[in-house]
């Protein structure tokens, strides 16, 4: 009778749907019930009209896919549920065919709401899928729906996504908030890499990009949110300086980072090796010995490879140097000499193990010795009469032992020799 052809196609299309036909043919034309409908409204279309009322989400979107894919029973009428930024490009009703010829790199993707249901309808679903930015936006480096994302999803207990895809999104977001000068806060992305090593490897390698030498307002900020919020080790932070003052050759504060990050034995071999012969040759004992009295606690220089031959002989020789000065300002300091007088004789022996691979190392060596030797010569007459007491009449047998042992250049070698000398043929003229 093609009654049908008098009724208007809106009211075809509510006929159509309530009596549960997605797809009707009429007289004139195929009523669509889904055809200007977003993949939103379809899904609920099918929901609620397609199903029965004892119907779940899983057979809802299950009916929805075999609208959009198509089956043998009927063609697809249905849009596909694509992102929203993919929505007008006329990508939702391509056939298998032509997404073949697309390429997989360019074949559609859905939208991140369709994955969040398919996941709600089977707990084992690819959470891959689910958490790759394009399922939200074109900009395949935007991470950071993703990763929020994924940290809610680990609230819920769901947790079947690999370990290299969990790597790939902490790496990932971290990497974009760096771009964007936050790497403080890419630091608090990667402090959720579940693995320990990886972990730290990973917060080590941000921290020697960024920490910055200059002491600023800015950096202290970031440091102490580092240190206070994120309980990053402040040993982590200093051992990143000392690596950027590596870098810009500053050894001063190599050494000073170094040390605040506990890296004893590597802040010893600098100092030895650039800074302790500049500070012996200049006098400027403080500044070495701020380094040397930290490293010499028990429980640190026992990791130090050579203290003994090394850092604790010029911590000994400054000791002994601000003990005789000390013991000047006293009076009837006879224990304190006595044991200084040890300390000297045994510092003789030592100042020649010093490593001396450069001139400047053998200037202060030199320069060591002779202090020493003239310490010693103090420390005798002091023994014996008191600071008023002649420095040449010191008996030969109480210096010549010790100084010979001391590791001089020719010229101040024959100076001391000629006070020895004179020390001899005084002793054999008061002997006869």
């Amino acid at each position: 009778m093609e009654i049908d052809s008098f009724v208007q196609e809106e009211r075809l299309c509510i006929f159509a749907l309530l009596a549960g036909k997605p797809v009707w043919q009429s007289s004139d034309s195929c009523i669509n019930v889904c055809s200007e409908l977003d993949w939103k409204r379809c899904l609920a279309v099918h929901l609620w009209y397609m199903l029965p009322p004892t119907a779940s989400i899983a057979n809802a979107l299950c009916k929805y896919e075999e609208a959009f894919q198509g089956t043998s029973d009927h063609e697809r009428y249905a849009c596909a549920p694509l992102p929203p930024y993919l929505d007008d490009s006329g990508l939702g009703l391509l056939e298998d065919e032509e997404f073949e010829e697309m390429g997989e790199s360019k074949r559609p993707l859905y939208d991140i709401c369709f994955h969040l249901l398919k996941l709600y309808s089977d707990r084992r679903y690819s959470l891959q899928q689910l958490l790759d930015p394009c399922t939200v936006t074109a900009d395949r480096l935007d991470y950071r729906l993703s990763w929020h994302l994924w940290n809610v999803l680990q609230a819920l207990n769901y947790s079947h996504l690999s370990e290299q895809c969990q790597g790939l999104l902490h790496a990932s977001y971290a990497a974009q908030l760096e771009s964007a000068g936050l790497w403080e806060m890419a630091i608090f992305v990667l402090l959720h890499i579940p693995d320990t090593s990886r972990r730290e490897r990973a917060v080590r390698e941000m921290l020697n990009l960024h920490c910055s030498l200059e002491e600023t307002e800015d950096s202290a900020e970031k440091e102490q949110f580092l240190t206070e919020r994120l309980h990053v080790p402040v040993q982590w932070i200093h051992e990143a300086k000392a690596i950027r003052a590596c870098r810009e050759g500053d050894k001063h504060r190599e050494a000073l980072h170094l040390y605040r990050a506990g890296r004893w034995n590597r802040c010893h071999r600098l100092i030895i090796q650039h800074l302790a012969s500049d500070a012996i040759i200049n006098e400027n004992h403080t500044y070495l010995l701020e380094f040397l009295e930290g490293l010499a606690k028990p429980e640190r220089f026992m990791l130090i490879q050579d203290w003994d031959t090394s850092g604790r002989v010029f911590l000994d020789y400054i000791h002994v140097i601000r003990t005789l000065q000390a013991i000047q300002q006293l009076e009837g300091p006879g224990y304190e000499l006595e044991r200084l007088h040890t300390e000297v004789t045994s510092l003789c022996s030592r100042i020649e193990l010093i490593q001396c691979p450069t001139a400047k190392d053998r200037l202060a060596q030199s320069e060591m010795a002779k202090r020493v030797a003239n310490i010693l010569r103090v420390v005798l007459s002091l023994q014996q009469g008191g600071e008023s007491a002649d420095l040449l009449h010191i008996p030969l047998r109480h210096l010549a032992p010790h100084i010979g042992r001391l590791p001089m250049p020719e010229d101040y070698a024959l100076e001391e020799l000629r006070g020895l000398t004179q020390s001899y043929l005084r002793e054999l003229i008061v002997s006869q």
